[in-house]
């Protein structure tokens, strides 16, 4: 059953357009939507698409506009983020490989747990924000941080093993953020606690 609290109605239907026109069949949904809607731990409020493909700005735009009020809020070679509706939809031309193959699920195209814990601690070494160490925290009750580590790298094979660990054990930035919505009652700092019981240096 499609885990409604985890995501807007409005988010959905966006999502669902994108999904069933042919220009994006090469997108699938990563990140923290992706996992929301597998785990259904805490709302999501943005989609991120990520996929092998050329970014065309007037296609995409055009193609958004037919859901919604469209605006483009950031483009480069590689990204391009609109928001629709009021919400945010980034598309960006990835390079690195699946690990696993992309899940079908409620009719959406979604990034495996495998492939999300290994960005998730790509972004946490770049730069984690809160919401990257709540769901690491949840992908830890499934997957040991050794076993994400393997992931990670055989997603990024120019990446740093030490960056990543270091970077676990830095929250000074998250700690001033505004926390996402979790529907389990769990502490800020016992997930802090958590992620920190799992490294081993």
């Amino acid at each position: 059953m499609l885990p409604k609290q985890s995501v807007s109605p409005k988010l959905l239907e966006l999502l669902s357009f994108v999904m069933k026109k042919e220009e994006f069949n090469d997108f699938i949904l990563v990140g923290g939507t992706s996992l929301a809607l597998q785990m259904n731990h805490r709302i999501s409020i943005d989609i991120d698409l990520f996929g092998k493909s050329e970014l065309d700005e007037e296609l995409f735009f055009d193609i958004l506009s037919e859901f919604g009020k469209t605006i483009l809020l950031k483009k480069s070679k590689n990204i391009l983020i609109f928001s629709v509706d009021n919400i945010k939809i980034d598309f960006v031309n990835y390079r690195y490989p699946l690990i696993q193959k992309p899940m079908l699920k409620y009719g959406f195209r979604l990034a495996s747990q495998m492939d999300i814990a290994a960005m998730k601690l790509n972004a946490i070494a770049c730069r984690g924000s809160k919401k990257d160490f709540i769901d690491l925290f949840y992908l830890l009750k499934k997957y040991s941080l050794q076993d994400m580590m393997e992931f990670y790298k055989q997603k990024y094979q120019d990446g740093s093993e030490f960056m990543v660990l270091k970077s676990l054990t830095y929250f000074d930035d998250a700690d001033k953020e505004e926390s996402p919505i979790v529907f389990e009652k769990v502490s800020w700092e016992t997930i802090k606690t958590e992620i920190l019981s799992h490294i081993k240096w």
